[in-house]
């Protein structure tokens, strides 16, 4: 693996212990930061602990469903005290947004397409959906959030376009290195193809009544994403994805 992991993601809503471990950042567990006790570097101040926790209840409740005074009950703090550091809930959406961007250009960091692998795509997807599950809620009604936010709706759309790119990015680098057997134009397809899978599996899941926790969704668009591309798999390679296709079993 060629990559380095420069800063932890905020906070993992999701891909807990069914997941399997990776070289990468040890994050905090999936669950609620109050009961979990969770005392890493994103909360060792108010301001860092209303930002995880506005995170998980976005993520359970949604941020339309969420208020100022939700937030503040379960921090078991006054809401003057959160007003003092976030005036408007818009301003908490506003700074998870900034870590999202920066948690995103650490997955998106664009890889050595000289020296690819499959255990460097393999850690590329277990990275992303880490970020996908802890930001789930951006995710989940990405159309009604841009409407409150409009600085959400670009956010995603600049997001989906460089997850659109890297994947593009991975995909050639692996036929390269005679990993996969796809031409400039199928790896254009495929690329689109993942990306939908990652942004919206989950969506459409909940649309057809198949509703996931957290972790399941994530798993499910690991498997699915794998089935993708295993079709333009070298054997050996092939072989391989079957092997990494049972550590995200249910």
């Amino acid at each position: 693996m060629n990559r380095a992991i420069e800063r932890p993601i905020l906070h993992c809503s999701g891909m807990g212990s069914k997941i399997v471990s990776v070289d990468g950042p040890q994050l905090p567990p999936a669950g609620n930061p109050r009961e979990l006790g969770y005392s890493g570097p994103m909360t060792r101040n108010t301001r860092q602990r209303i930002l995880v926790t506005s995170l998980h209840l976005f993520n359970e409740n949604g941020v339309q469903r969420t208020t100022i005074n939700d937030i503040a009950d379960e921090l078991d703090i006054s809401p003057g005290n959160l007003h003092y550091h976030f005036h408007r809930k818009s301003d908490i959406v506003d700074a998870l947004l900034a870590e999202f961007r920066a948690d995103a250009r650490t997955v998106l960091h664009p890889p050595d397409a000289h020296m690819l692998s499959l255990d460097d795509f393999w850690l590329f997807l277990h990275l992303l959906l880490e970020l996908t599950a802890a930001y789930r809620f951006m995710l989940r009604d990405t159309e009604a959030l841009a409407g409150d936010y409009p600085t959400a709706g670009r956010v995603m759309r600049h997001f989906a376009r460089g997850l659109d790119a890297n994947f593009q990015l991975y995909l050639r680098g692996l036929a390269r290195q005679d990993v996969l057997l796809l031409d400039s134009g199928e790896a254009a397809g495929l690329s689109r193809n993942l990306a939908v899978i990652a942004l919206l599996s989950e969506r459409f899941d909940e649309l057809i009544g198949d509703r996931r926790d957290a972790d399941d969704a994530s798993l499910h668009v690991a498997r699915s994403i794998i089935g993708a591309v295993r079709p333009f798999a070298t054997a050996d390679a092939a072989a391989e994805l079957d092997n990494l296709a049972t550590h995200y079993a249910e």
